[in-house]
């Protein structure tokens, strides 16, 4: 049975995309079958990252150009890319209709997977929390800062609200040090459970780094550079554990795999 995540933020610019791509490369390494959706459909570039050349996208299959078994690209690191679309601006928020066709088009890949990652948009747009309702775990990506908080807010209220989502779990990225990152946690917990009924759960942080940034410029993740810090591969892998560990949301939404 495939686990989906969905990696989430409430604003761009969080590290939402590194995440994914670096978690789903790090599972891949441990000997899993790890797919790859690039949900955000207008300005996607996690192939970028993965400095991968692509052909087709899923735009291709909202357009009825390709069937999704002709968008699936199998990168060097064994996870299987299913890339956004860059630059495409009216496909940016697609309705309803197109949301589930997508969400029904990866079922073919039920057999041949162990986890699906999803990068949902950055923001709390429809696509965003439709596609993130759609998986079993929902990690939302912070940082510590008072428009971070606003806006992981407002999508995880718009999460519980309008999907029923009962629980999320919370990566803090760019913190100075594991104190640092609890304590932006914390702070953020308390805003969220003064306003909403909701199982929060931290699952992990990263740190403001160059290594970081300099593999997103150099578009080579930084699990896959043996130069880089260590502490990061600490820190996805417990990243990773945790997940593995949290329970599946409940949720009144469509799902990723759901016969």
């Amino acid at each position: 049975m495939v686990e989906t995540i969905a990696i989430a933020s409430g604003k761009g610019g969080v590290g939402k995309t590194s995440l994914a791509v670096n978690c789903a490369i790090e599972l891949s390494a441990q000997k899993n079958i790890v797919g790859l959706l690039d949900a955000d459909f207008g300005l996607a570039n996690a192939h970028i990252m993965m400095d991968q050349k692509v052909n087709s996208s899923i735009v291709d299959l909202l357009d009825g150009k390709s069937p999704i078994t002709d968008l699936v690209h199998v990168t060097p690191s064994g996870v299987k890319l299913i890339p956004g679309g860059s630059g495409v601006l009216d496909i940016m928020n697609i309705d309803s209709k197109k949301r589930w066709e997508v969400i029904k088009s990866v079922g073919y890949l039920e057999n041949d997977l162990d986890f699906l990652f999803v990068d949902t948009p950055a923001g709390a747009s429809d696509s965003s929390i439709e596609f993130a309702a759609a998986c079993d775990k929902v990690i939302i990506v912070l940082v510590g800062e008072p428009t971070s908080f606003m806006d992981a807010y407002a999508f995880i209220k718009a999460l519980s609200i309008e999907k029923n989502i009962d629980s999320v779990s919370i990566v803090v990225n760019m913190a100075n040090d594991a104190a640092d990152a609890l304590n932006s946690y914390n702070s953020f917990q308390k805003i969220v459970l003064k306003f909403l009924s909701i199982d929060l759960k931290f699952v992990g942080w990263l740190p403001q780094s160059k290594a970081i940034s300099n593999s997103i410029v150099a578009r080579k993740p930084f699990v896959l550079n043996k130069k880089a810090n260590s502490n990061l591969a600490l820190r996805i892998a417990d990243i990773i554990k945790k997940v593995k560990e949290a329970g599946s949301i409940k949720s009144n939404s469509i799902k990723f795999f759901d016969n």
